[in-house]
């Protein structure tokens, strides 16, 4: 078992990764509640900013992955490797609902290493909503990575960790004048 804690402000702290999949599902079901109809009415009615979904995605995340990637990153970094995420008001608003409906119908070609990854733009600008995405999805046992410069960390981000299984940090220059 791999298993690396991060702590977030002295008392929380959340898993990097979770390699063996029985440990994953053993918690899962530890710590996971019965998912209610407001919850799920909430997951229907909650929307994110699409820039575009990527099937059999193999380059953000172990496996054979569906990648949404997220409108909008305060960042704009020369370098980006996707410029076209930045935009803040741009990106198709899309129900959690369909993005779920997507990842499950991919479901089949994850095999026992793949998922979903959210990239973007920097998708901890929509965590709010995106957190109960990676719930619905952990709750079926699809691993979930997100794809962040760890720029942003509030309440929405933290409950946000607690449901991914695979940060993948994107770590900026410290100096903003080179950045």
């Amino acid at each position: 078992l791999f298993r690396n804690d991060v702590s977030l402000g002295g008392a929380s702290s959340f898993h990097l990764h979770r390699k063996d999949r029985k440990y994953t599902k053993r918690n899962t079901a530890l710590m996971s509640t019965i998912t209610t109809e407001n919850e799920l009415t909430q997951t229907q009615q909650k929307t994110l900013k699409v820039h575009s979904v990527e099937s059999f995605g193999t380059y953000d995340g172990p496996g054979i992955r569906t990648v949404f990637f997220l409108q909008g990153c305060l960042f704009q970094c020369l370098y980006c490797a996707n410029p076209d995420t930045m935009r803040m008001n741009s990106g198709t608003i899309t129900r959690l609902s369909q993005l779920l409906d997507t990842a499950l119908k991919m479901r089949s070609f994850y095999g026992t290493d793949g998922g979903v990854t959210a990239s973007g733009g920097e998708p901890c600008l929509q965590a709010k909503n995106l957190r109960l995405l990676f719930k619905e999805l952990k709750e079926r046992d699809i691993h979930t990575c997100l794809d962040t410069n760890g720029y942003i960390m509030n309440k929405y981000v933290v409950d946000l960790l607690e449901q991914t299984d695979l940060v993948l940090l994107d770590v900026k220059h410290i100096e903003p004048t080179i950045h």
